[in-house]
């Protein structure tokens, strides 16, 4: 249940940074991967420190998911130049 939700998550990013700056470069579908990929890793990171257990949700492997969805939105937006 929680790697669907960090999936969601990351979809939500990623969706929401194409609504937001439609012109930049990338197109829809690798914004969305990208997206749910640092979400990915960014829950999984959060919940190895915290609980250690991929079958809850702890509010840091939440935020967590979001931080690293957005983080790997805006490394993918800076290498594009």
């Amino acid at each position: 249940m929680t790697l669907i939700i960090w999936i969601v998550m990351g979809l939500a990013a990623g969706w929401l940074k194409r609504i937001l700056f439609p012109g930049r470069p990338g197109g829809f579908v690798p914004t969305l991967v990208l997206a749910v990929i640092g979400a990915l890793i960014g829950g999984y990171i959060a919940t190895y420190f915290t609980t250690g257990d991929l079958g809850s949700l702890p509010p840091a492997g939440f935020i967590a998911a979001l931080a690293g969805a957005l983080i790997m939105l805006l490394v993918a937006a800076k290498l594009r130049i």
